[in-house]
Protein backbone atom coordinates (compact mmCIF):
# COMPACT_ATOMS: atom_id res chain seq x y z
CA UNK A 1 0.00 0.00 0.00
CA UNK A 2 0.99 3.20 -0.76
CA UNK A 3 2.60 5.45 2.19
CA UNK A 4 1.59 8.27 0.52
CA UNK A 5 -2.01 7.41 0.19
CA UNK A 6 -2.05 6.36 4.34
CA UNK A 7 0.05 9.47 5.38
CA UNK A 8 -2.25 12.45 7.19
CA UNK A 9 -2.32 15.89 5.47
CA UNK A 10 -1.68 17.73 9.05
CA UNK A 11 0.04 15.71 12.05
CA UNK A 12 -2.87 15.08 14.38
CA UNK A 13 -0.30 16.56 16.94
CA UNK A 14 1.34 19.15 15.16
CA UNK A 15 0.42 22.51 16.65
CA UNK A 16 2.06 25.51 17.37
CA UNK A 17 3.47 26.91 20.66
CA UNK A 18 0.86 29.03 22.45
CA UNK A 19 -1.57 28.01 20.38
CA UNK A 20 -5.14 26.51 21.43
CA UNK A 21 -6.07 22.77 20.81
CA UNK A 22 -7.59 22.08 17.31
CA UNK A 23 -11.18 21.60 16.72
CA UNK A 24 -12.08 17.68 15.94
CA UNK A 25 -12.75 17.73 12.23
CA UNK A 26 -15.31 15.15 11.04
CA UNK A 27 -17.36 14.57 7.99
CA UNK A 28 -21.55 15.02 7.44
CA UNK A 29 -21.74 11.27 6.61
CA UNK A 30 -25.53 10.77 4.71
CA UNK A 31 -26.59 7.05 3.84
CA UNK A 32 -29.85 7.21 1.13
CA UNK A 33 -31.36 3.93 1.06
CA UNK A 34 -34.57 2.79 -0.15
CA UNK A 35 -36.45 2.67 3.72
CA UNK A 36 -34.51 4.66 5.93
CA UNK A 37 -32.02 7.77 5.98
CA UNK A 38 -28.78 7.78 8.14
CA UNK A 39 -26.94 10.65 9.13
CA UNK A 40 -23.72 10.39 11.37
CA UNK A 41 -20.73 12.62 12.18
CA UNK A 42 -17.57 10.68 11.06
CA UNK A 43 -14.06 11.56 12.44
CA UNK A 44 -10.80 11.00 10.45
CA UNK A 45 -10.38 7.38 11.93
CA UNK A 46 -13.65 5.88 11.47
CA UNK A 47 -15.16 6.43 14.90
CA UNK A 48 -19.06 7.88 15.05
CA UNK A 49 -19.27 10.99 17.16
CA UNK A 50 -22.62 10.55 16.83
CA UNK A 51 -25.90 9.01 14.35
CA UNK A 52 -29.64 9.41 13.87
CA UNK A 53 -31.36 7.72 11.50
CA UNK A 54 -35.04 7.94 10.13
CA UNK A 55 -37.58 5.84 8.00
CA UNK A 56 -38.36 7.01 4.29
CA UNK A 57 -42.21 7.88 4.27
CA UNK A 58 -42.13 6.31 1.01
CA UNK A 59 -45.15 7.53 -0.38
CA UNK A 60 -44.06 10.83 -0.25
CA UNK A 61 -43.29 12.76 -2.89
CA UNK A 62 -39.83 14.18 -3.97
CA UNK A 63 -39.84 17.59 -1.39
CA UNK A 64 -41.27 15.91 1.48
CA UNK A 65 -38.93 13.34 1.32
CA UNK A 66 -36.00 15.96 0.75
CA UNK A 67 -37.49 18.05 4.43
CA UNK A 68 -37.02 14.66 5.93
CA UNK A 69 -33.47 14.09 5.11
CA UNK A 70 -32.50 17.73 5.89
CA UNK A 71 -33.83 17.43 9.23
CA UNK A 72 -31.33 14.27 10.14
CA UNK A 73 -29.20 16.47 8.47
CA UNK A 74 -29.58 19.21 10.35
CA UNK A 75 -29.65 17.14 13.41
CA UNK A 76 -26.21 16.91 13.31
CA UNK A 77 -25.17 20.07 12.67
CA UNK A 78 -26.18 20.96 15.58
CA UNK A 79 -24.67 18.24 17.27
CA UNK A 80 -21.81 19.00 15.90
CA UNK A 81 -21.69 23.23 16.99
CA UNK A 82 -22.53 21.73 20.79
CA UNK A 83 -19.32 19.35 20.50
CA UNK A 84 -17.24 22.18 19.22
CA UNK A 85 -16.93 19.48 16.51
CA UNK A 86 -15.46 21.11 12.65
CA UNK A 87 -18.41 19.38 10.15
CA UNK A 88 -14.89 19.59 6.63
CA UNK A 89 -17.49 18.47 4.26
CA UNK A 90 -20.75 16.40 3.78
CA UNK A 91 -20.07 12.72 1.95
CA UNK A 92 -22.96 10.81 0.97
CA UNK A 93 -23.15 7.40 -0.22
CA UNK A 94 -26.71 6.68 -2.07
CA UNK A 95 -28.83 3.91 -3.47
CA UNK A 96 -29.25 3.91 -7.42
CA UNK A 97 -28.98 4.95 -9.86
CA UNK A 98 -27.09 8.06 -9.88
CA UNK A 99 -24.76 10.26 -11.76
CA UNK A 100 -21.23 11.12 -11.18
CA UNK A 101 -20.80 13.06 -7.39
CA UNK A 102 -24.63 12.39 -6.61
CA UNK A 103 -25.24 15.35 -9.14
CA UNK A 104 -28.49 13.89 -9.56
CA UNK A 105 -29.95 10.37 -8.04
CA UNK A 106 -32.79 8.21 -8.85
CA UNK A 107 -32.96 5.46 -6.18
CA UNK A 108 -35.21 2.84 -6.74
CA UNK A 109 -38.23 2.57 -4.13
CA UNK A 110 -38.08 6.44 -3.73
CA UNK A 111 -40.05 9.09 -5.88
CA UNK A 112 -36.65 11.39 -6.74
CA UNK A 113 -36.44 10.99 -9.76
CA UNK A 114 -33.14 12.92 -11.15
CA UNK A 115 -32.90 14.84 -8.17
CA UNK A 116 -30.23 17.42 -7.49
CA UNK A 117 -28.94 16.16 -4.66
CA UNK A 118 -25.62 17.86 -4.38
CA UNK A 119 -26.33 21.10 -5.22
CA UNK A 120 -29.57 20.88 -2.73
CA UNK A 121 -27.13 19.48 0.03
CA UNK A 122 -24.61 22.48 -0.60
CA UNK A 123 -27.06 25.00 -0.54
CA UNK A 124 -28.45 23.96 2.97
CA UNK A 125 -25.29 23.57 4.86
CA UNK A 126 -22.69 25.95 3.23
CA UNK A 127 -19.99 22.82 2.70
CA UNK A 128 -18.83 20.67 -0.22
CA UNK A 129 -20.28 17.58 -1.25
CA UNK A 130 -18.54 14.38 -1.79
CA UNK A 131 -20.77 11.56 -3.26
CA UNK A 132 -21.52 8.13 -5.00
CA UNK A 133 -23.62 4.96 -5.37
CA UNK A 134 -23.71 3.08 -2.19
CA UNK A 135 -22.06 0.47 -2.98
CA UNK A 136 -18.87 1.96 -4.16
CA UNK A 137 -19.01 4.04 -1.00
CA UNK A 138 -18.91 0.21 0.72
CA UNK A 139 -15.58 -0.51 -1.03
CA UNK A 140 -13.72 2.60 -0.21
CA UNK A 141 -14.90 1.80 3.19
CA UNK A 142 -13.46 -2.16 3.71
CA UNK A 143 -10.25 -0.91 2.26
CA UNK A 144 -10.30 1.75 5.25
CA UNK A 145 -11.75 -0.27 8.17
CA UNK A 146 -13.04 -3.54 6.76
CA UNK A 147 -11.84 -6.89 5.32
CA UNK A 148 -9.95 -5.82 2.53
CA UNK A 149 -7.87 -3.36 5.27
CA UNK A 150 -3.91 -3.25 3.21
CA UNK A 151 -5.34 -4.55 0.14
CA UNK A 152 -4.39 -2.24 -3.19
CA UNK A 153 -6.26 -4.65 -5.53
CA UNK A 154 -10.16 -6.02 -4.27
CA UNK A 155 -13.52 -6.25 -5.28
CA UNK A 156 -16.49 -5.63 -2.83
CA UNK A 157 -20.26 -7.03 -3.18
CA UNK A 158 -23.12 -6.52 -1.77
CA UNK A 159 -25.99 -8.99 -1.69
CA UNK A 160 -29.26 -7.35 -0.40
CA UNK A 161 -32.80 -6.83 -2.32
CA UNK A 162 -30.54 -5.78 -5.49
CA UNK A 163 -26.93 -6.25 -5.99
CA UNK A 164 -23.61 -3.79 -5.77
CA UNK A 165 -20.26 -3.64 -6.00
CA UNK A 166 -17.15 -1.52 -6.52
CA UNK A 167 -13.63 -2.29 -7.31
CA UNK A 168 -10.74 -0.83 -5.95
CA UNK A 169 -7.50 -1.26 -8.54
CA UNK A 170 -4.23 0.02 -7.26
CA UNK A 171 -5.60 2.16 -4.22
CA UNK A 172 -7.75 3.86 -6.72
CA UNK A 173 -11.68 3.66 -6.43
CA UNK A 174 -12.65 2.13 -10.40
CA UNK A 175 -15.18 5.17 -11.56
CA UNK A 176 -15.47 4.36 -15.19
CA UNK A 177 -15.91 6.85 -18.07
CA UNK A 178 -19.83 7.52 -16.90
CA UNK A 179 -18.99 6.75 -13.58
CA UNK A 180 -20.86 3.41 -13.29
CA UNK A 181 -17.84 1.40 -12.99
CA UNK A 182 -18.36 -1.67 -10.58
CA UNK A 183 -21.25 -2.97 -11.94
CA UNK A 184 -20.57 -6.61 -10.47
CA UNK A 185 -24.60 -7.00 -10.64
CA UNK A 186 -24.26 -7.31 -14.33
CA UNK A 187 -21.92 -9.73 -15.01
CA UNK A 188 -23.58 -13.08 -16.88
CA UNK A 189 -23.73 -16.10 -14.38
CA UNK A 190 -26.63 -17.87 -16.05
CA UNK A 191 -26.58 -17.89 -19.21
CA UNK A 192 -30.07 -17.94 -20.84
CA UNK A 193 -31.26 -17.26 -17.52
CA UNK A 194 -33.81 -14.72 -15.90
CA UNK A 195 -34.01 -11.46 -17.77
CA UNK A 196 -32.77 -8.67 -15.76
CA UNK A 197 -34.12 -5.34 -15.49
CA UNK A 198 -30.67 -3.87 -17.97
CA UNK A 199 -32.18 -6.12 -20.44
CA UNK A 200 -29.84 -9.19 -20.68
CA UNK A 201 -30.29 -12.59 -18.92
CA UNK A 202 -28.86 -14.45 -16.09
CA UNK A 203 -27.27 -10.89 -15.01
CA UNK A 204 -26.35 -11.63 -11.21
CA UNK A 205 -28.56 -8.99 -10.27
CA UNK A 206 -31.37 -11.15 -11.74
CA UNK A 207 -30.36 -14.68 -10.58
CA UNK A 208 -28.74 -13.82 -6.82
CA UNK A 209 -30.70 -10.32 -5.22
CA UNK A 210 -33.27 -10.65 -2.95
CA UNK A 211 -35.65 -9.76 -5.57
CA UNK A 212 -34.25 -12.42 -7.71
CA UNK A 213 -34.79 -14.94 -4.89
CA UNK A 214 -38.51 -14.07 -3.74
CA UNK A 215 -39.64 -13.98 -7.44
CA UNK A 216 -37.52 -17.81 -7.96
CA UNK A 217 -38.94 -19.18 -5.00
CA UNK A 218 -41.96 -17.54 -4.24
CA UNK A 219 -41.73 -16.94 -0.76
CA UNK A 220 -39.88 -14.26 0.95
CA UNK A 221 -35.48 -14.30 0.68
CA UNK A 222 -35.89 -14.24 4.56
CA UNK A 223 -37.05 -18.29 4.48
CA UNK A 224 -34.28 -19.56 2.02
CA UNK A 225 -33.99 -23.46 1.56
CA UNK A 226 -30.42 -24.83 1.94
CA UNK A 227 -30.83 -25.56 -1.76
CA UNK A 228 -31.06 -21.63 -2.12
CA UNK A 229 -28.51 -20.92 -0.22
CA UNK A 230 -26.13 -23.11 -2.10
CA UNK A 231 -27.10 -21.80 -5.32
CA UNK A 232 -26.87 -17.64 -4.60
CA UNK A 233 -23.70 -18.47 -3.49
CA UNK A 234 -22.47 -20.26 -6.28
CA UNK A 235 -23.54 -17.14 -8.87
CA UNK A 236 -21.62 -15.13 -7.03
CA UNK A 237 -18.45 -16.95 -6.66
CA UNK A 238 -18.98 -17.33 -10.42
CA UNK A 239 -19.21 -13.73 -10.34
CA UNK A 240 -16.47 -12.74 -8.58
CA UNK A 241 -14.20 -15.39 -11.03
CA UNK A 242 -15.12 -13.33 -13.36
CA UNK A 243 -14.19 -9.94 -11.91
CA UNK A 244 -10.96 -11.87 -10.97
CA UNK A 245 -9.76 -13.25 -14.13
CA UNK A 246 -10.60 -9.58 -16.01
CA UNK A 247 -8.87 -7.61 -13.46
CA UNK A 248 -6.14 -9.75 -11.88
CA UNK A 249 -7.58 -10.00 -7.95
CA UNK A 250 -7.42 -12.32 -5.25
CA UNK A 251 -9.78 -10.90 -2.62
CA UNK A 252 -13.60 -10.22 -3.13
CA UNK A 253 -15.21 -9.31 0.18
CA UNK A 254 -19.14 -9.58 0.32
CA UNK A 255 -21.42 -8.34 2.27
CA UNK A 256 -25.39 -7.32 2.17
CA UNK A 257 -28.31 -9.10 3.98
CA UNK A 258 -28.26 -11.99 1.82
CA UNK A 259 -25.24 -12.68 2.08
CA UNK A 260 -25.42 -12.38 6.19
CA UNK A 261 -28.41 -14.02 6.43
CA UNK A 262 -27.14 -17.06 4.42
CA UNK A 263 -24.19 -17.53 6.36
CA UNK A 264 -21.99 -20.42 6.14
CA UNK A 265 -23.40 -22.07 3.85
CA UNK A 266 -23.54 -19.06 1.12
CA UNK A 267 -20.16 -18.74 1.83
CA UNK A 268 -18.93 -22.00 1.41
CA UNK A 269 -20.93 -22.35 -1.67
CA UNK A 270 -19.37 -18.86 -3.21
CA UNK A 271 -16.23 -20.16 -2.72
CA UNK A 272 -16.60 -22.92 -4.44
CA UNK A 273 -18.08 -21.34 -7.41
CA UNK A 274 -15.24 -19.04 -7.12
CA UNK A 275 -12.36 -22.08 -7.24
CA UNK A 276 -14.56 -23.68 -10.34
CA UNK A 277 -14.35 -20.70 -12.54
CA UNK A 278 -11.39 -18.83 -11.41
CA UNK A 279 -8.17 -21.30 -12.99
CA UNK A 280 -5.94 -18.97 -14.12
CA UNK A 281 -2.25 -18.42 -12.64
CA UNK A 282 -3.15 -15.15 -11.41
CA UNK A 283 -6.35 -15.86 -10.15
CA UNK A 284 -6.50 -19.00 -8.89
CA UNK A 285 -6.25 -18.99 -5.11
CA UNK A 286 -8.34 -15.89 -4.79
CA UNK A 287 -10.51 -15.83 -1.94
CA UNK A 288 -14.46 -14.63 -0.88
CA UNK A 289 -14.52 -12.84 2.58
CA UNK A 290 -17.36 -11.48 4.87
CA UNK A 291 -17.56 -7.59 4.97
CA UNK A 292 -16.51 -6.85 9.10
CA UNK A 293 -18.18 -3.41 8.62
CA UNK A 294 -21.85 -4.75 10.21
CA UNK A 295 -24.77 -2.59 10.46
CA UNK A 296 -22.47 0.81 10.31
CA UNK A 297 -21.05 0.08 6.56
CA UNK A 298 -23.40 2.58 5.11
CA UNK A 299 -22.36 5.78 7.56
CA UNK A 300 -18.83 4.41 7.25
CA UNK A 301 -19.22 4.31 3.22
CA UNK A 302 -20.37 7.66 3.17
CA UNK A 303 -17.23 9.04 5.32
CA UNK A 304 -14.95 7.59 3.18
CA UNK A 305 -16.63 9.08 0.71
CA UNK A 306 -16.41 12.38 2.01
CA UNK A 307 -12.52 11.86 3.48
CA UNK A 308 -11.36 11.03 0.17
CA UNK A 309 -13.27 14.11 -1.32
CA UNK A 310 -11.75 16.60 1.18
CA UNK A 311 -8.27 15.37 0.48
CA UNK A 312 -8.30 15.29 -3.18
CA UNK A 313 -9.44 19.21 -2.35
CA UNK A 314 -6.81 19.87 -0.65
CA UNK A 315 -4.83 18.81 -3.25
CA UNK A 316 -6.00 20.41 -6.18
CA UNK A 317 -8.08 23.47 -3.96
CA UNK A 318 -11.85 24.48 -5.99
CA UNK A 319 -13.94 27.02 -5.18
CA UNK A 320 -16.29 24.53 -3.56
CA UNK A 321 -13.14 23.12 -1.13
CA UNK A 322 -12.29 24.64 2.22
CA UNK A 323 -9.33 26.59 1.67
CA UNK A 324 -7.97 27.66 5.53
CA UNK A 325 -7.38 25.62 8.98
CA UNK A 326 -5.57 22.35 9.04
CA UNK A 327 -7.25 19.29 8.16
CA UNK A 328 -6.60 16.31 9.75
CA UNK A 329 -7.31 12.84 7.52
CA UNK A 330 -4.74 10.72 9.81
CA UNK A 331 -6.56 7.16 8.87
CA UNK A 332 -8.43 8.13 6.25
CA UNK A 333 -9.21 5.60 3.29
CA UNK A 334 -5.92 4.69 1.63
CA UNK A 335 -7.34 4.65 -1.64
CA UNK A 336 -8.22 8.86 -1.20
CA UNK A 337 -5.40 9.85 -3.44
Amino acid sequence: MSDDAARPVVDPDESSPGEPSRRPDAILAVDIGATRFRAALVDPRGALIDRTSVLVPIADGPQSLYTTLIGIIDEMLGVADRRDVRVRGVGVACAGPVERDVEAVSPLGLSWRDFPLRSRLSEFTGLPVYGDLDARGLALAEGWLGAAQGHANFCSITISATVGGGVVLDNELLIGQSGAGGQVGHVIVEPGGRRCACGAQGCLEAEASGLAIEAITGRPHSEPTYAIMQRTGRQVGRAAAAVCNVLDLALVVVGGTIAVDFAATFFHSAQVGLDEHAQLPYSRGARITPSRLSETGPLLAAGALGWRGVRRSIRTPTRTAPTSGAVVVDGQPPMAR
